[in-house]
């Protein structure tokens, strides 16, 4: 049966998923830093701790806003050892179907040769998933060193920049 989404109904009956819908129907399947504010930029703070800046972000048709730059720890690495960690924006739908996002490190395995990234939660909400990983950046450690963050995000411009060329 055919549902009027955006039309009063007398009644409260547009859904989040039917707004992830919407979105990621216009926005694409895929996960998109927009073009607003700090964009979720990085900054390095000391050996353990990164600041990630404001910003909106989509992911799988959800919309996160950052509105206030937050820190993030980063564990300590090991002599010796390198490691990858990812900072992420973790999706999860809890009890009641209630959804949240929040920033988070997914630390990787330390190791003496190359490092890989640790695993991340794949599923996207709109195939039934509960928790959802969109990555933003790769942190390298190289013993107890931070390297340059990689950002791993893609920047969704918007439709006024695209038309101008």
């Amino acid at each position: 049966m055919a549902e009027l989404v955006t039309g009063h109904a007398g009644k409260a009956h547009a859904t989040a998923e039917q707004a992830a819908g919407l979105n990621a129907g216009i926005l694409g399947l895929d996960d998109y830093v927009l073009n607003v504010h700090d964009k979720f930029e990085i900054t390095v703070v000391s050996a353990n701790k990164v600041t990630i800046g404001t910003g909106e972000l989509v992911m799988q048709g959800r919309h996160v806003s950052q509105g206030a730059p937050e820190d993030l720890l980063i564990t300590n690495g090991s002599q010796g050892m390198k490691r990858n960690d990812l900072i992420v924006c973790r999706y999860t739908k809890g009890a009641g179907l209630v959804e949240s996002a929040q920033l988070l490190v997914v630390k990787g395995t330390p190791t003496t040769g190359t490092p890989t990234d640790p695993a991340l939660n794949t599923t996207s909400p709109l195939d039934g998933g509960t928790t959802y990983d969109m990555p933003l950046y790769r942190i390298p450690l190289d013993g107890i060193t931070i390297g340059t963050p990689d950002d791993m995000t893609a920047l969704l411009r918007a439709l006024d920049e695209i038309l101008e060329g």
